[in-house]
């Protein structure tokens, strides 16, 4: 991954200096961004940019956020605001690549795997955080061993269930259970342990990169 430092800007004392990596291997298109900042540190808050790829979370209260690379181009520009109440007090951005990103090691080839839901939760298209529904499933196929499972449920879009970042650990006997907010329809997902997954997506991620296996099913009517 090429990364091209970017400039960093300042008021009132405060400065920033973008920096990004790749926590995994497993997935080249996500980079931790971090913000580096110097000065008065009280109060402050980060929101997060970029021309073509997504920040989750995008607005924060500690400097770090997770990028995903738009799925159709391998550079993209970011940046930051610094925010201390209804004051921008500093911005710095940053040019990243996927050129160079780390690759799985030559030989070690994903398991292949598949995934069920067996225990599917009501058909509830309003869904909202006061409904409550258990949810699980079955893996299938190769040994998913160093594996979880993320669950969505679909309201207006699909929500990572039952808060944000939960991954479910897949039992010895390869199932998995958890409770789920409803929605209209639930997704199951088998991503690495170290996979950092989007509180909310309008369209679900592929099976291909990090994601092993993955499901879709309406609500039980």
């Amino acid at each position: 991954m090429i990364i091209v430092p970017g400039a960093c800007a300042n008021n009132k004392d405060v400065r920033v200096q973008l920096d990004a990596h790749h926590q995994s291997s497993s997935e080249p298109r996500q980079l931790d961004v971090e913000a580096q900042v110097t000065g008065p540190q009280s109060g402050l808050h980060y929101k997060w940019f970029s021309v073509l790829g997504e920040f989750e979370p995008q607005d924060s209260y500690v400097p770090k956020s997770s990028f995903m690379f738009s799925s159709n181009s391998p550079r993209d520009r970011v940046w930051v605001e610094v925010w201390r109440e209804n004051e921008r007090v500093a911005q710095g951005q940053l040019d990243v690549s996927m050129e160079g990103a780390p690759e799985r090691p030559v030989g070690e080839a994903p398991p292949h795997v598949q995934i069920a839901i067996t225990q599917i939760p009501r058909y509830d298209p309003a869904g909202g955080p006061d409904t409550h529904a258990d949810i699980g499933g079955r893996i299938t196929g190769q040994s998913a061993k160093g594996y979880r499972v993320i669950v969505y449920a679909r309201a207006d879009a699909w929500y990572i269930q039952p808060a944000p970042y939960a991954l479910h650990p897949i039992q010895p006997d390869d199932t998995w259970t958890t409770w789920t907010h409803t929605g209209s329809n639930y997704a199951a997902l088998v991503v690495p342990t170290d996979y950092k997954p989007f509180t909310r997506l309008d369209v679900l991620p592929p099976v291909e990169g990090a994601v092993l296996a993955r499901t879709i099913v309406e609500g039980k009517k």
